[in-house]
């Protein structure tokens, strides 16, 4: 399953969201809202999916975005980006403290907000990895990729393989190709161990998606692609999918 990302803009100058709405939606990007105080926001929140903020640090509000960064991180498990202009040094500082994604200056070109919801997107998956380590809890549903100029939230059970081409990843679903800039190491931090397996040293496959196994030519099949079985790996990936 692939989704579109959906990002809720909170700024209360109209002419700045208006400009954000527009360059996200131009991407492909799902703008769920535009909210202009601290209750707006909350009620998107609690009525809408929302996969990323891009949060103004100075609302004309008693609360402002700081304070709105730290009811995303004790209550929604989704990165947020602050976007700001000058501010004084106090409010920078709780702003640092709240552990955002990424900072977008204004006034900001395009490229400069694409950049700083990839590097918030990215950091976002980073962070699975860690929580993941740390909880020892195999669980993880969804990850940001990158398609082309923007991300996809796509669903870990509907990747059939992944390929390291130096660099960058090849990573397959059914209906889409990836080309996601990660190593093959990073990536697979970031999975199911139960439902993914190396089966050379530059290919993961899903277990759940393999069609056939060829002994003979130490290969696997997904989807149209037929997958090479290392020397290495090919007791162990017989053993995980049950063909010894």
């Amino acid at each position: 399953m692939k989704k579109t990302v959906k990002i809720l803009v909170v700024e209360d100058e109209y002419i700045t969201a208006k400009t954000l709405a527009n360059f996200l939606e131009q991407s492909g990007y799902d703008v769920v809202g535009c909210a202009m105080d601290v209750e707006e926001t909350l009620n998107y929140l609690q009525t809408k999916e929302v996969d990323c903020v891009i949060l103004d640090i100075n609302l004309n509000d008693k609360k402002d975005g700081v304070w709105v960064a730290n009811t995303i991180k004790q209550k929604y498990n989704i990165p947020f980006l602050f976007l700001t202009a000058y501010t004084d040094k106090d409010t920078v500082a709780r702003a640092i403290a709240s552990s955002p994604y990424g900072f977008l200056a204004k006034p900001f070109q395009k490229a400069e907000l694409f950049s700083a919801i990839e590097i918030a997107l990215n950091k976002h998956n980073e962070l699975i990895a860690v929580q993941k380590e740390t909880t020892k809890e195999d669980n993880v549903q969804t990850l940001f990729i990158k398609n082309i100029d923007r991300f996809d939230k796509v669903a870990v059970s509907d990747i059939y393989s992944i390929e390291s081409q130096k660099n960058y990843l090849l990573i397959q679903t059914e209906t889409m190709l990836y080309k996601h800039r990660a190593t093959l190491k990073e990536f697979s931090t970031l999975l199911p161990s139960n439902l993914f397996i190396k089966t050379h040293r530059a290919f993961l496959v899903n277990k759940t998606k393999i069609i056939a196994v060829d002994r003979t030519n130490s290969s696997l099949k997904i989807l149209n692609k037929n997958i090479p079985i290392s020397k290495a790996y090919k007791q162990q990936v017989l053993q995980e999918i049950n063909f010894m």
